[in-house]
């Protein structure tokens, strides 16, 4: 059946984003390393280089969090700029690390980027 443009009052980023399948293996891999480590990044998870997929898969993650009866992490996504121009995402749980600038300290040494100041 075919989006009725005019009536969704979706973005369509948030159109692409349904139309994404995001496998049980990554999910559940998702889920072990914020347990290890507080976050993911695209050195974890290539597709993260995608805004739309890597936002459409914190939301999974999240979902399959409060499916669990003993965690509750308070996940959350941020994107930050890099020197050159580089955008890259950090889904964390924000338990483990608790600030936005820890967020980015975070992805730029994981990811060997130059923070923008």
């Amino acid at each position: 059946m075919a989006t009725d443009t005019k009536k969704d009052n979706r973005t369509q980023d948030e159109i692409r984003e349904a139309t994404i399948t995001y496998s049980d293996e990554d999910i559940n891999r998702g889920i072990d390393l914020i347990q290890k480590k507080g976050f993911v990044t695209r050195k974890d998870f290539k597709s993260m280089e995608d805004d739309v997929w890597a936002r459409g898969f914190a939301k999974h993650l999240d979902k399959k969090f409060q499916d669990m009866e003993d965690v509750d992490p308070y996940l959350y996504i941020e994107r930050f700029d890099f020197k050159g121009g580089k955008l890259d995402d950090i889904i964390f749980d924000m338990d483990k690390i608790t600030t936005r600038e820890d967020a980015l300290k975070t992805l730029s040494r994981e990811l060997g980027e130059g923070i923008v100041r």
